[in-house]
């Protein structure tokens, strides 16, 4: 018969190991949870200005913005962007994160989803709006007469450049003439517009703004672009717009702006990207009402 007291003995060195064995697991799974998420990813951007209310941006025509604080609202990483507007960011939590953008002209917040290793985007920024998309999916500008208007919230558009395009709208679309907001439906084939848009997957575009130009003298007109050169003497430049160069003039009413700023004439520089508003002339010229200079 089995002594009582080796049993007991041996039930508790049994017990023992057991116990043993189930601190090393615990503990080990412990320091498996302590490692952090997932994956971390590292941010690769380019902060560029934003045209317009919604933030879109031309194509082929982007400008670097610096001094820009590039931050991750729920990590808490950042970074200032350099001359020509690029910034990385390390270590920033796989998933969904915000990114707020901040200069003394600038208080931005837009969220971007980041897959583990290396996420390369393109923020399209001014003032209190961004736009985040993919780097090669920045925004374009569209200029044409309308070919189509499908009632269904989309137009197409001939553009001299990039040909039939057709042009979505959605609630968050801004469509105007002059200062005045109108509806998709007052747009009718053969008149001309500005569409300001970004890329979409299947081949559209999503319009961010839609202004509709008026071809007749005094009418509204609104160009952006780079300055090709400056007449001093005449108060007057001429900008290289998607559609070809416009000349615009200014006079003594007209307001300059220049990053949030008040400004003047002697800021319109030959390379310089700018932005005019004001009425169509019988010579084709613009003459500016404002002028915003980036």
């Amino acid at each position: 018969m089995p002594d009582p007291q080796a049993v007991s003995r041996a039930v508790v060195l049994t017990l023992g190991a057991l116990a043993a064995l189930v601190l090393t697991v615990s503990c080990h799974d412990s320091n498996s949870m302590t490692t952090g998420p997932a994956g971390s990813a590292t941010v690769m951007g380019t902060v560029i200005l934003g045209a317009g209310a919604s933030g879109a941006t031309t194509q082929g025509m982007e400008i670097g913005l610096s001094g820009v604080t590039v931050r991750v609202v729920q990590g808490g990483q950042s970074a200032v962007t350099d001359s020509s507007g690029d910034f990385t960011l390390n270590g920033v939590p796989a998933g969904t994160v915000d990114l707020q953008f901040s200069r003394a002209d600038i208080n931005a917040r837009a969220p971007v989803v980041l897959v583990s290793g290396t996420n390369q985007i393109t923020a399209a920024v001014r003032g209190s709006t961004a736009v985040i998309t993919p780097r090669g999916h920045a925004g374009e500008e569209i200029e044409g007469l309308v070919q189509a208007n499908n009632g269904g919230g989309s137009l197409v558009v001939l553009d001299q450049r990039l040909g039939a395009v057709t042009a979505k709208a959605d609630s968050s679309t801004l469509i105007r003439r002059g200062n005045t907001v109108i509806p998709l439906s007052q747009i009718q084939v053969g008149m001309r517009v500005h569409v300001k848009a970004m890329l979409q997957g299947d081949g559209t575009y999503l319009a961010t703004e839609i202004l509709l130009q008026d071809e007749n003298v005094g009418g509204e007109r609104e160009v952006e672009g780079t300055v090709a050169s400056v007449d001093s003497g005449a108060k007057s430049f001429v900008v290289t717009t998607v559609s070809g160069p416009i000349t615009v003039k200014t006079d003594s009413a007209t307001t300059f702006k220049k990053k949030g700023s008040a400004a003047s004439f002697s800021d319109v520089v030959m390379g310089a990207m700018v932005e005019a508003e004001g009425t169509l002339q019988s010579d084709g010229s613009i003459l500016a009402r404002k002028v915003t200079i980036e």
